[in-house]
């Protein structure tokens, strides 16, 4: 029989490992679209990228495979994911993944203030906060039952 420990000790370098993680997830987040925005570009810009895979597969292979900022994007979310195993290791994912809600937030935040790629409106944050409010709700719920 295995045991299993159902009180987690939580120290300091707990949090800074999964802000690290989520802060790696969220560089990489913007890193990607970035990116992707670049390689859009080279095909001209107009089109979807799903019509652009239509188009020319090889094509759009090689522009996303020579873009910096698509690689270094996929190596952030590499290294997000690195260290989101040691807090998986340690840490309960209810006390852990409340704090990947802070992706949506921040990446909203930065699509809104920074990329200013669309106009966000009431709904995006009424979005958000029900997200948020839901992954607090199942940790309340993990450590309440």
């Amino acid at each position: 029989m295995i045991a299993t420990e159902t009180t987690a000790k939580l120290t300091w370098m707990s949090y800074v490992l999964i802000l690290i993680s989520v802060g790696l997830a969220i560089s990489g987040q913007i890193c990607l679209r970035r990116g992707m925005t670049r390689v859009k570009s080279a095909f001209g810009g107009d089109a979807k990228l799903t019509e652009m895979l239509k188009e020319d597969p090889v094509k759009l292979a090689k522009e996303t495979a020579k873009s910096w900022q698509v690689l270094l994007g996929l190596l952030l979310f590499v290294a997000s994911a690195g260290f989101w195993l040691v807090v998986l290791a340690d840490i309960p994912l209810g006390i852990a993944y409340p704090f990947v809600s802070l992706t949506y937030i921040v990446v909203l935040l930065y699509d809104w203030k920074i990329d200013r790629s669309y106009a966000v409106n009431a709904w995006n944050w009424v979005g958000v906060a029900a997200i948020v409010a839901g992954v607090l709700l199942i940790s309340v719920g993990r450590m309440g039952g």
